[in-house]
């Protein structure tokens, strides 16, 4: 996600994205690297710059112990595989990314790439905020306070997990948010919030090679 997210404000805006099976992640860069020089080393990309042929790059994915693996194919405005492929701009339709613990072959939309006071930043879709509305308020208000409490437990255990963009956690936060009000509201005073909600931790940069 932050690779994504650099090329993106380094104006690599034109994008594809697709899942292949793990066996065929190999295959695939080989092709893109022949065919759009997604390979291409510092001196080679500096040259096509000059020429005004472009560059991209190719960014795959593949979650651990799972069968398919997800890429996406970024490229700037000069490159030729606006031609050949059916490109996306960054900047009119946004870059998604499915859960990066999970990768299913079917699409699922989990975050999106958005510009937040001028900044590149992932951010939950709507669908997915949804969800965590319905899951938080569902755990508040189970009849049973030992089903209660584990839920709440893992609910906030899960939402410590997400990836700390700064969107994500602005999303986290207005979880938290409703967590503690709706608690407050459905629960009162008798009963304590079962544990103390954290946003995630910053993602930690990864110098990129």
């Amino acid at each position: 996600m932050q690779r994504i997210q650099d090329l993106v404000r380094l104006g690599y805006v034109r994008w594809i994205s697709g899942v292949v099976s793990r066996e065929k992640a190999a295959r695939l860069a080989a092709k893109f690297a022949a065919r759009y020089g997604t390979a291409a080393d510092r001196n080679e990309r500096r040259r096509r710059r000059r020429h005004g042929a472009g560059n991209g790059f190719l960014v795959i994915y593949l979650p651990p112990r799972q069968p398919y693996a997800v890429w996406w194919l970024l490229v700037d405005d000069e490159h030729p595989a606006q031609h050949y492929e059916d490109l996306q701009d960054a900047r009119e339709v946004r870059v998604t990314m499915p859960n990066p613990y999970w990768c299913p072959e079917a699409w699922r939309e989990d975050y999106e790439l958005v510009r937040l006071d001028n900044r590149w930043t992932w951010r939950m879709v709507e669908a997915r905020r949804t969800e965590w509305k319905a899951r938080l308020r569902d755990a508040v208000r189970r009849p049973d306070r030992d089903t209660r409490h584990l839920q709440v437990r893992q609910a906030v255990y899960s939402l410590r997990k997400l990836p700390g963009f700064r969107g994500v956690r602005q999303d986290a936060h207005d979880l938290i948010r409703l967590l503690k009000s709706d608690w407050k509201r459905v629960r009162h005073k008798a009963e304590p919030l079962p544990v103390t909600p954290r946003l995630p931790p910053y993602v930690r940069r990864i110098k990129h090679e």
